[in-house]
């Protein structure tokens, strides 16, 4: 019995556990705002970006350490095996004219002690703080640049979902005014008042609504799955976002100016870092110097061994000045500086073409959404005419005024009326995002 019982807990607990394991949070997204903050906090770029700017930081600190003093501790043994043998003038130990061989020191020598360096100009290393310095500002206009990009696509992909759900509302009701079409052709096909070609119409009209409604579904999907990895949301996490009811209610038609692209800001610290680029290969011509100090403490021994009397130790200590100059280097430096002096005007015309594209680029996209504004306008004037149209034309056709092939006539203009005026929406909301997007 008691084993019954675990048995039956054991399942419990695994169900309880598997269903925590599906379990799907839902998110609720009012606006494109709310979007936007929650594709900032999560994207993975904007966290890797984060990241590398940490690590510029870093890197800029351990750049500037040759601004402090360098502290280290040693010890060392030596054993001579054997002494090295010196000439001596035999005047030196009253031997006149003669040569003699001695040696000199005690076989196991032993040091201790501290080294402190410093550099005093080191004009390379300060040049790579620089640089370091110009790399986090770098990445932070990448980063301005990178948030603006995903804010473009995210704004794209929601427009696009928005749309994609409107045109399933309304083909929808299309639908129920097809299906009521066909099932009103087939009792006149019935009573003998039109023919087998009637019937076959009014189900291909329903045929080609129902294919609107699935791709429509399919774009609805799609611009759900990018928004999904945009925003780095989970697998198991649902977004509900919420849709209008008038579709042209998306569109700002008071879009008068554009910002400047974000991209650009990139260029101007991309010359700044080849500055200073071009300075650090100036920096191979300039010497440099290091002053240096050491404190510490010999012992020598004839047997081997180790003391720690105060009187087996001795000092030795010094000062030391060290000064090094670059005099000939194979012509590399001097090829090097003029690498970089090119790379220098390179850096510069990407910048100026940039700026000119970009004025380019911008006019015309001012120009299209102006243009586009009055299309959609014009487009969405003509669906409503052919609505209209479409409601008398069914009236006339229920009552027998019209044929069947004339009222489907009137159904396939309002639909290319519809296809037109979603698909001018669409045009002009994906580059009413290029626009929003670098507010």
């Amino acid at each position: 019995m008691i084993n019954r019982w675990l048995m039956v807990l054991l399942c419990l607990s695994y169900q309880l556990a598997v269903s925590a394991q599906q379990k799907i949070d839902t998110m609720h997204i009012d606006n494109l705002e709310m979007l936007w903050k929650l594709a900032i906090d999560n994207n993975s770029s904007q966290k890797i970006y984060e990241l590398k700017n940490q690590q510029a930081k870093v890197d800029y600190h351990t750049a500037k350490a040759f601004l402090l003093p360098q502290v280290g501790g040693s010890f060392s043994g030596q054993d001579n095996t054997k002494l090295a043998t010196t000439p001596v003038p035999g005047e030196l130990l009253g031997q006149p004219n003669k040569t003699l061989y001695l040696q000199f020191g005690k076989q196991y020598v032993y040091n201790t002690g501290v080294t402190i360096s410093k550099t005093l100009f080191d004009w390379q290393a300060a040049a790579q703080a620089n640089i370091a310095k110009q790399n986090i500002a770098l990445n932070t206009a990448q980063q301005l640049a990178n948030e603006q990009n995903l804010k473009t696509q995210i704004a794209q992909s929601y427009y696009t979902l928005l749309v994609a759900k409107a045109a399933i509302t309304i083909s929808e009701k299309d639908l129920q005014l097809s299906d009521s079409t066909l099932l009103i052709t087939k009792q006149k096909f019935q009573q003998g008042l039109v023919d087998a070609i009637a019937v076959n119409l009014a189900a291909v009209n329903s045929n080609n609504i129902l294919l609107n409604i699935v791709q429509s579904k399919e774009l609805y999907k799609n611009a759900l799955v990018s928004i999904k990895n945009l925003a780095g949301v989970s697998a198991n996490t649902q977004i509900d976002i919420k849709t209008i009811a008038n579709p042209e209610n998306l569109y700002q038609p008071n879009i008068t100016s554009i910002e400047q692209d974000k991209n650009l800001l990139v260029y101007p610290h991309n010359i700044d870092l080849q500055n200073w680029q071009y300075k650090l290969a100036k920096t191979a011509f300039l010497p440099k110097f290091n002053i240096s100090g050491y404190w510490g403490y010999q012992q020598f021994r004839d047997n081997f061994g180790i003391g720690f009397t105060p009187d087996a130790w001795k000092d030795y200590r010094y000062i030391a000045l060290n000064m090094n100059v670059p005099i000939f280097t194979g012509f590399a430096n001097k090829n090097k500086l003029k690498s970089s002096s090119i790379q220098t005007s390179i850096v510069k015309e990407q910048y100026n073409a940039a700026i000119a594209q970009s004025k380019i680029n911008d006019n015309s996209l001012q120009e299209t959404i102006t243009n586009y504004i009055t299309i959609t306008n014009i487009a969405k004037k003509s669906f409503e005419l052919y609505g209209n149209n479409l409601q008398l034309n069914q009236q006339k056709f229920t009552e027998g005024i019209i044929g069947v092939d004339t009222y489907l006539k009137a159904f396939d203009d309002y639909l290319k009326s519809e296809n037109t005026y979603l698909n001018n929406l669409s045009t002009l909301l994906y580059n009413q995002a290029i626009v929003i997007s670098r507010k």
